[in-house]
């Protein structure tokens, strides 16, 4: 074996797509050990809180959902660094047509979104966690919209009245994101566990549950590997 191909070996990054579709901060805590001690990870990337505010079944009172994500954070730097995530935009407008209006206050479904976002970046500040803001990231590229070109899944796009799970191209928007962050926070990582519930997972995506196809983490597998 040449010293070229060993330093390529030695330099090579481990991701794992550890995103559940469905689950919400007391699942993931329930797997802390299995899906993401046991690996020993360098470095998390953690995203969740849309299950927590707008899922039927797992949606749990805001107090709880700050409790968890600090438990969250706290577990999670025992033992490696953490990146944390806000939760994406929705379209109300497509929620409505699965949920009833009234399981919400007049913020709406993405006020709810928003309220979580604003204690995950809270949390961020007073545990000394760098954030990421993937809402403002991808507010800022047209949100959750209806037309052909959004970054999230719709009836134009996709066949779907989704409106929560990003595209190919809003998955690539958010491997952008975090790549850039490790990058310039830890650019020395090689095991990196990407945490999180069905957006991390890559819902409806080629390779979904994976780091192949289209989802963020093989995305930022990708774009790792060439670094």
């Amino acid at each position: 074996m040449t010293p070229f191909v060993k330093e390529h070996i030695a330099r090579q990054v481990i991701i794992t797509n550890a995103g559940v579709n469905g689950h919400n901060t007391s699942d993931l805590l329930q797997r802390l050990g299995s899906d993401v001690f046991a690996a020993y990870p360098q470095l998390v990337v953690l995203m969740v809180g849309t299950n927590d505010m707008l899922s039927p079944e797992k949606r749990i009172p805001v107090e709880l959902f700050e409790k968890n994500y600090q438990k969250l954070i706290t577990e999670i730097k025992k033992h490696s660094e953490l990146i944390l995530m806000t939760s994406p935009p929705v379209n109300t407008d497509y929620i409505f047509l699965r949920q009833d209006r009234k399981r919400y206050d007049d913020s709406g479904p993405e006020g709810m979104v928003r309220s979580a976002n604003t204690i995950i970046k809270r949390l961020a500040s007073e545990n000394s966690c760098p954030v990421i803001d993937i809402y403002a990231i991808l507010q800022a590229c047209g949100g959750s919209g209806t037309d052909k070109n959004s970054l999230f899944q719709n009836e134009a796009n996709t066949g779907n009245t989704d409106g929560v799970h990003p595209t190919a191209n809003g998955y690539r928007v958010i491997a952008t994101a975090v790549y850039q962050a490790i990058m310039m926070l830890f650019p020395e990582v090689r095991n990196i566990i990407c945490f999180g519930d069905s957006i991390t997972f890559g819902y409806q995506m080629p390779g979904q549950g994976t780091t192949e196809g289209d989802c963020y983490p093989a995305v930022l597998k990708r774009m790792m590997d060439l670094s």
